[in-house]
């Protein structure tokens, strides 16, 4: 009886890792369509995309989801307003050679760079080991 009820916490146990790790990629892959221009509107067809994404807690935001999705088309001149809330954090991409300073809490840096190549792309957090504890994200250019 006890072999049969330590099978069976085992597999609970695995099928609640895996539900996790599942719900992990799904939240790395949303795609927000959040860009912005510099007078609130939409900037869908205009070749200009601004996004406001803020840091906290060790992971980037953008309009409440977790580790967005930024998606934008090849060609496109890309905004980056990033507002850290809390700790010291960057903000940087090296396909495009882009990268904010990093700062501290209650800062906010601006960034422009063209995205000149499509594909999957990874952002993330430069200071210590923040990229490897989940602050990253992608940016998909099509």
């Amino acid at each position: 009886m006890a072999k049969v009820l330590g099978v069976v916490i085992a597999l609970v146990l695995v099928m609640a890792l895996g539900i996790y790790i599942f719900s992990q990629v799904e939240s790395n892959n949303k795609v927000t369509g959040s860009a912005v221009s510099e007078t609130g509107g939409n900037t869908e067809n205009s070749g200009v995309k601004t996004f406001v994404v803020t840091a906290s807690n060790l992971r980037f935001y953008l309009d409440g989801v977790e580790s967005p999705g930024l998606k934008v088309k090849q060609g496109d001149k890309v905004t980056i307003v990033f507002k850290n809330e809390e700790g010291f954090h960057d903000w940087k991409i090296d396909e495009f050679n882009a990268a904010t300073k990093q700062i501290k809490a209650g800062a906010t840096e601006t960034i422009e760079f063209v995205a000149g190549r499509k594909g999957i792309f990874e952002y993330y957090c430069s200071v210590g080991q923040h990229r490897a504890n989940g602050m990253r994200g992608n940016f998909i250019v099509e």
